[in-house]
């Protein structure tokens, strides 16, 4: 595997493979790699002649500091990692690489899929996720890029800015990969303690609790019964759980229809923030 920093550097080695019409799949990271990650890389092998993963920390998507200082940093386990999954390049610049002219963050308007749930309660933070996506899509010219389903939210989110400024560029999503407890693989959990990661089961747990009495139970009285669960567990707070429309982000009301819907949920455990879904169709 090549690990490259330099934006010249890279297109001097990429553009070889598209000179030679090689297929390029890409996976960004921000990286502390975990099998979520990895199967996204796998999924890019089945599809693509190259595969080039990223990790670079985006400061712009951070609407709290402390969560940018905290976010976990395990760089040379992550090259193993993807040299041990056969990655063709890792590219991992450093921000005057991806900020030349300063931290900014552009304003993207995406049919308001971008203001609610994560949108509202990390005001800015799909701005910058967008303004590193679409500056890294930019430098790597993919055929296709792999996310994981686990942000269901983003996905939307980038799936609406691609289409919206006509990047030549497939979208696809890779299933969330679960502990054996059920709880979503991401990088934040490493930051958990025993006691805390004993307890982190009970996110999961709520989704399949909204999952079995969906269409039975009104979606406003369900989620109030989320809510209590969650916030009687010591140590646990809901920041907010929605049945929505996986596609519009509509909230739904009653006791449901036979349209397409999801439940999201986030939960601050001590200082940890968590999120997951689950689809109610499938």
């Amino acid at each position: 595997m090549q690990v490259l920093t330099k934006i010249n550097s890279f297109n001097q080695l990429l553009d070889k493979s598209r000179e030679n019409n090689k297929s390029i799949g890409f996976v960004p990271t921000m990286g502390a790699l975990h099998e979520g990650h990895l199967s996204l890389v796998k999924l890019a092998q089945k599809d693509c002649d190259v595969v080039v993963c990223s990790i670079f920390i985006n400061p712009t998507q951070f609407n709290d500091s402390n969560d940018l200082e905290n976010y976990p940093i395990t760089i040379e386990e992550d090259i193993k990692l993807l040299e041990e999954q056969s990655c063709d390049i890792l590219f991992q610049p450093n921000v005057t690489e991806m900020y030349p002219q300063g931290l900014y963050a552009k304003q993207y308007q995406l049919n308001g899929v971008e203001k609610v749930l994560e949108g509202e309660k990390r005001p800015g933070h799909f701005d910058g996720v967008c303004t590193i996506v679409h500056r890294l899509f930019s430098v790597v010219k993919p055929n296709t890029a792999y996310f994981g389903e686990k942000d269901f939210q983003q996905v939307a989110v980038i799936r609406q800015m691609v289409n919206s400024l006509s990047l030549p560029i497939q979208i696809k999503t890779g299933k969330t990969i679960r502990e054996k407890d059920g709880l979503a693989k991401s990088s934040r959990n490493i930051l958990l303690s025993t006691t805390q990661r004993k307890k982190a089961k009970y996110v999961y747990a709520s989704l399949q609790k909204i999952k079995s009495l969906y269409g039975k139970v009104d979606c406003t009285q369900l989620k109030e019964m989320i809510k209590d669960d969650i916030n009687q567990v010591q140590d646990m707070e809901l920041d907010y759980v929605e049945i929505v429309n996986p596609h519009s982000f509509r909230p739904l009301q009653g006791k449901g229809t036979n349209e397409d819907a999801v439940a999201l949920m986030a939960v601050f455990l001590g200082k940890v923030r968590l999120i997951d879904n689950l689809s109610l169709n499938d």
